[in-house]
């Protein structure tokens, strides 16, 4: 009998949070067992553009303070694809007298080269 493999993490663990007013940074690394890669794709996970947006929002609710909503999305780019284990960076900039969110993930890799994986603007509503 093959053991099914048990994925139910929703959120990932912080390594670094860095945050003032209008700005944050959130470090971690994507662990292999969350929720998102179940079915996404079977053979190479890949974290989904749902996932991410969530965590934009879950962050900005987090760090900022507020209970903001998604009304939204001005300007979102996919540039690379985020895989299990892959160390990230997610820069939020809130705008708050317009409430525009600015976001951007960028993948570090372990000779800390940078590349952007998604970026973008969402308008959200508090």
């Amino acid at each position: 009998m093959q053991k099914r493999k048990v994925m139910n993490k929703k959120y990932v663990n912080e390594i670094i949070i860095d945050v003032n007013e209008t700005e944050a940074d959130i470090e971690f690394t994507v662990p292999s067992d969350l929720f998102w890669f179940k079915g996404h794709f079977p053979i190479q996970p890949l974290l989904p553009g749902v996932a991410q947006l969530s965590w934009v929002i879950y962050y900005a609710q987090k760090c900022f303070g507020k209970q903001l909503t998604l009304s939204s999305m001005d300007l979102v780019k996919f540039q690379c694809p985020v895989l299990p284990e892959d160390h990230l960076i997610l820069h939020l900039v809130w705008y708050k007298e317009t409430n525009k969110l600015e976001f951007k993930y960028t993948i570090v890799s372990l000779d800390n080269n940078k590349k952007v994986a998604s970026s973008g603007r969402l308008t959200l509503c508090p």
